[in-house]
């Protein structure tokens, strides 16, 4: 879904039917996860609900509720004021674009702050994604690579691999260890002049 378009998060709505178009069973449901054959198996309000089941305001401990309170506001009452209802799937746009203005939305914080942001990202974003995560993370990953396409003052693509065919959420190219040892060899490459890089070298290189 799109958070800062869309009203509700349980149905599409650009959904329409040529009769009764407003009949729940005709709406097309939002789904938050897929295996990785594509088959959809939760939608977005039946996660919701369950959240709204195992706790009230934002306590469930679930992602939904998480989200909700790392980037979203604290309502009146001291609690996180939800992306959106968990019963009804009313989306607060309020709420939305606070946590949009407070560094939920990776894409546009980049965009507004390019400039500044830009020439200290030259040669550091590199993007891992099964093309069929899950969560549709790859969705998401798609418009980033496509932002860094056109980016200018400076030019910077990154770079991104998707694990084809059919690979899910968590992918990487390589097992965890040897993504460690790239990592350090990066970081060992780039850092500042004069730093100690032994630990780097000889805790994960070597």
């Amino acid at each position: 879904m799109d958070l800062t378009k869309d009203t509700n998060a349980f149905y599409a709505n650009n959904f329409t039917m040529p009769f009764n178009a407003n009949s729940d069973w005709q709406q097309s449901h939002r789904y938050m996860m897929r295996d990785n054959e594509g088959q959809p198996i939760r939608t977005t309000q039946s996660a919701s609900w369950l959240e709204a089941v195992l706790g009230t305001h934002g306590r469930s401990g679930e992602q939904f509720d998480i989200f909700d309170a790392v980037f979203g506001p604290v309502g009146d009452d001291g609690y996180p004021v939800p992306l959106w209802d968990n019963l009804t799937g009313k989306i607060d746009s309020n709420a939305v674009n606070y946590a949009r203005e407070h560094g939920y939305d990776l894409r546009y914080y980049l965009a507004t702050n390019w400039a500044t942001l830009g020439p200290k990202l030259i040669d550091k974003l590199h993007v891992y994604v099964g093309d069929a995560d899950n969560f549709y993370l790859n969705l998401a990953v798609y418009q980033f690579q496509d932002f860094l396409k056109h980016t200018e003052n400076p030019h910077y693509e990154g770079t991104f691999e998707y694990g084809r065919p059919m690979m899910g959420h968590g992918w990487q190219p390589v097992p965890t260890s040897k993504l460690l040892q790239m990592m350090a060899q990066h970081i060992t490459e780039h850092a500042p002049k004069g730093t100690n890089t032994n630990a780097w070298k000889y805790g994960l290189i070597n």
